[in-house]
Order: C-alpha cells, then sequence, then structure tokens
C-alpha cells in the first residue's frame, strides 16, 4: 500500500511524502541502476521498466507494507523511498527501509526528515510499539539519522555482504515507543537501549510539531 501525504518541516528542509504514481516510475529505472545508490542496499542488479512497473503493482496489493516517495518541497521530482513494512504483525513491530537516490541531497537532512515522519506514523496510525532496521557498517550517516530519532544499535552482524571486494558488516537496530516498553520489557529497559527510547521519546515530541498530514 501507499503511505497518506504529509509535510515535514525539520531544521530548515521541507520535505513531502507522499504515495507513489505511475508517472515516479521512469525516475526509479533512471537512478536504480548505480552501484553508487546501492553500495549499501541489497540492490546488485539494474532494473527495467517492466521490472518497476511489476514491483508498483505488487507494493500497491501488498497489505503489510506502507511505501512513501520522498520529495523536498519545490523540488519536481521525487529524490527517494522509504518504507515501513511487516505492519500486520500481532507483535505489533515493524521494519523500516530508506533510499535516497538523488545524490546531490545527501547529508542535507532528507532522512531525518523522513524517519521523523515516518515514525510518527507508525505509532499514531499503525499502533507500533517497535521499528526494527538495518543499516551497513561504513554507512555511517546513515546510521546517525536512525540513532538521531531513537533507534539503538542491538548487534552487528559480520561480513553480511561483499561490495566492491570487501566484506560489508551490518548492524541492526531497534526503535522503542517510550510509552510501550513494559508491554516488551516488563522486568525494565535493558541499558543499551536507555539512551535511544530518550532520543524516541523527544523525537515523537519533535515530530508532532514539525509533521502535517496533508
Amino acid at each position: 500500500m501507499y503511505g497518506m501525504r504529509m509535510k515535514i518541516n525539520h531544521n530548515g528542509q521541507s520535505v513531502i511524502l507522499r504515495r507513489f504514481t505511475k508517472n515516479d516510475i521512469p525516475i526509479l529505472v533512471e537512478h536504480f541502476d548505480s552501484m553508487k545508490i546501492h553500495m549499501y542496499t541489497k540492490g546488485l542488479f539494474a532494473q527495467t521498466l517492466e521490472n518497476e512497473e511489476e514491483w508498483y503493482e505488487k507494493n500497491r496489493k501488498n497489505p503489510d507494507s506502507c511505501t512513501w516517495t520522498i520529495q523536498p518541497e519545490g523540488s519536481e521530482y521525487p529524490i527517494g523511498v522509504t518504507s515501513l513494512d511487516n505492519i500486520t504483525s500481532r507483535y505489533n513491530f515493524c521494519t523500516s527501509g530508506i533510499i535516497i537516490w538523488d545524490s546531490t541531497w545527501w547529508g542535507k537532512g532528507i532522512a531525518s526528515a523522513a524517519h521523523l515522519g515516518r515514525t510518527l506514523f507508525a505509532v499514531e496510525w499503525l499502533n507500533r510499539f517497535a521499528i526494527r532496521s538495518s543499516v551497513r557498517e561504513p554507512n555511517v550517516a546513515s546510521r546517525r539519522a536512525l540513532e538521531g530519532v531513537g533507534y539503538t544499535v542491538w548487534g552487528t552482524e559480520p561480513i553480511s555482504t561483499e561490495r566492491c571486494g570487501e566484506f560489508l558488516n551490518t548492524h541492526h537496530l531497534l526503535w522503542l515507543h517510550p510509552k510501550r516498553i513494559n508491554i516488551y520489557y516488563p522486568n525494565g529497559l535493558p541499558e543499551i537501549f536507555r539512551n535511544g527510547v530518550k532520543k524516541a521519546e523527544e523525537a515523537l515530541a519533535l515530530a508532532k510539531l514539525e509533521v502535517e498530514y496533508l
């Protein structure tokens, strides 16, 4: 399924999260054939228009996923995609992911803004208590953006993939809803998550100020 529109005004950036349209598919094809973009994703091969059309139709009908395209306000085209998956889990968790394919927007706070909107939606509309994610170890900027809204690295998977002849580790992260801690941890929150939960509480308060549902 595709997510409802929202606007996030964060650190001087105004970012729109909106549903995909068929007009966006050629943009995916144009950018998803770059190993620069897929250096730290699961992608290995270029996609065709037909591949992306199939993805669009499959995702459009998938009740277990909510996907948005990321478009800075004033930009003519979307510059990335973010999603929440496994949203029908009976255990009230989901998983998150993001790709910003236009490298001219890297390092400008777009991912942080998208994380705020996505996380608020997960809490307020999907009733999720926890969000899982992962990031390749060399992708420091992506890790910091996730940690900024309260994700905690709880473990690192060694030699999980290979890029350019080098094996990379993968960090696994967890975001916990500050008001639902007792459900998952009735005997007390483990120390490893304490700082992350504090940041998660701050991020939710900030998101309520900066995220506007359109």
